[in-house]
């Protein structure tokens, strides 16, 4: 387990810090098809919120990993809008789309998604590298930082067939990290992880986020993520959003089972 220090510089932070200025929310009106293995699959994601913490949740094929990628810009809907604090990433209307390079979007993948043939820090360093030239030191000392706060420091040498899998998460999460990212996006992050890791990997995520107090959209149909992470939960169900909840505050008063299971179990008989 790593230990966030205390000592460590907050120039990362500084920079990944929202301006006050800036619009908090985080919204998408979209639709998009998609196909493949000769079937078709239409996706109409819609909700708006102002919550830093949120849950995409519902049955696996809901859309929730597809929403993911539209906010990233790994796949363009066919028409309609995403507007992420401030910035509209995609306008169908006006012709808008930046590109993912662009967005300033960090991106944990289900399955980590890490180049074997480079070491950890190569890999936490891969966002920060230019096209050209060497890096500047501000990017090798973030670098380092990351390393340091993810507990990766002494395997920054090592591939990702050396280290552990909550080794290779941490060295996903420092890479989505090292840009300074606006909004911070994972699909099923501890879905590889057996339920002790998991547990344990929860805290820690909450740590980095608590250090870097970035925005966070995480894709989840396991209970415990979402009951640890999410403020607001966007409840999918066939390719639509059934229902925005303010799960913080229902959590207050109701259990876990009693404001999920009922939405699981509409998403899964919605015609």
């Amino acid at each position: 387990m790593f230990v966030i220090s205390r000592t460590a510089s907050t120039s990362f932070r500084e920079s990944a810090a929202p301006q006050a200025t800036m619009s908090q929310a985080i919204a998408c009106d979209f639709n998009v098809r998609v196909c493949g293995c000769g079937a078709e699959f239409e996706l109409h994601s819609r909700f708006r919120t102002n919550s830093r913490r949120i849950a995409l949740f519902g049955p696996s094929g809901s859309g929730k990993s597809l929403t993911l990628m539209a906010l990233a810009g790994l796949l363009t809907p066919d028409r309609g809008h995403i507007e992420v604090r401030g910035r509209t990433f995609f306008e169908s209307k006006s012709g808008v789309n930046i590109p993912a390079r662009k967005r300033n979007v960090g991106l944990l993948f289900q399955d980590y998604a890490l180049f074997p043939h480079l070491s950890v820090r190569d890999n936490v360093a891969f966002g920060l590298k230019p096209a050209f030239g060497p890096m500047k030191p501000a990017h090798h000392a973030r670098i380092d930082e990351l390393l340091e706060l993810c507990g990766l420091a002494k395997l920054a040498g090592l591939r990702p067939h050396q280290i552990s899998g909550g080794q290779r998460q941490r060295t996903a999460l420092a890479r989505a990290l090292a840009p300074g990212p606006d909004l911070l996006l994972l699909d099923e992050p501890f879905t590889a992880l057996d339920q002790p890791l998991r547990e344990r990997m929860r805290a820690e995520l909450s740590a980095i986020l608590e250090r870097f107090d970035i925005p966070m959209i995480m894709v989840s149909h396991d209970l415990d993520d979402v009951d640890h992470f999410a403020q607001t939960l966007v409840a999918f169900g066939q390719g639509r959003v059934l229902d925005v909840i303010d799960y913080e505050t229902r959590r207050k008063t109701e259990s876990a089972r009693a404001i999920l299971d009922p939405l699981f179990l509409a998403a899964q008989n919605r015609d």
